[in-house]
């Protein structure tokens, strides 16, 4: 490897357009007896689900993203004072999560189907995305080796050295947010709100993504 090296660091930055909405909800349930609680998550599950498919979205779309069950306890006072812990009840979380093509019509049903359902009564966010995450990832490190470049003969040529072989490239392995910061949801127990929302027409933030890349240049002179 060549003694005298050159690193940069590039950065390729895309304003995207969201093309893509992800729904992400919990249906939340407690009960004293495990079997009841189970059960009545089964009748929660299987309204919401009705509910989306008279909607307008495939059944099969609707993945589980966490399932968590749990004891609640609480702490009371004896007639003597002292402090004891009792069991209070199960509690259970189910996490899902579902996407479709960006298309406020079909968004609008969702939010009224999801602000229908009495018993399930579930918490969602709605959130805004692009479709072909890969496609989008592999024009950002174009952008960053290309900005790294640039940079690079910018630095060479006011040096007075030239740009030799590429020693390394290195790259932010993690992958680059493609969110729009235009998100809403709403808590259970909220429907009403959200049935007066749903025939609101929304135009989401631009999605604005980077990734960064450091090369390193031999230099000569």
């Amino acid at each position: 490897m060549n003694e005298h090296t050159l690193t940069v660091k590039g950065t390729g930055r895309e304003s995207l357009r969201p093309d893509q909405i992800l729904i992400t909800l919990t249906l939340s349930a407690k009960d004293t007896d495990y079997a009841a609680l189970t059960s009545l998550e089964a009748e929660k599950l299987e309204e919401l689900t009705k509910a989306l498919e008279e909607a307008g979205v495939d059944k099969s779309e609707i993945k589980t993203s966490n399932f968590n069950i749990g004891t609640e306890y609480e702490n009371y006072q004896t007639d003597d004072r002292t402090w004891k812990r009792r069991f209070v009840g199960y509690s259970l979380d189910h996490g899902l999560s579902f996407a479709f093509d960006y298309d406020m019509k079909l968004l609008n049903k969702v939010i009224n189907a999801l602000s229908s359902c009495e018993k399930a009564d579930p918490s969602f966010s709605i959130g805004f995305t692009v479709k072909d995450k890969d496609s989008a990832s592999d024009r950002l490190l174009q952008k960053a080796v290309k900005d790294a470049r640039r940079k690079a003969a910018a630095i060479a040529e006011a040096a007075g050295v030239s740009l030799g072989e590429i020693q390394n490239i290195c790259f932010d392995k993690e992958e680059a947010a493609f969110a729009s910061p235009t998100v809403f949801g709403r808590a259970a127990g909220g429907a009403e709100l959200y049935r007066c929302a749903a025939d609101v027409d929304i135009t989401p933030d631009d999605i604005v993504s980077e990734m960064s890349v450091t090369v390193v240049w031999g230099i000569g002179n």
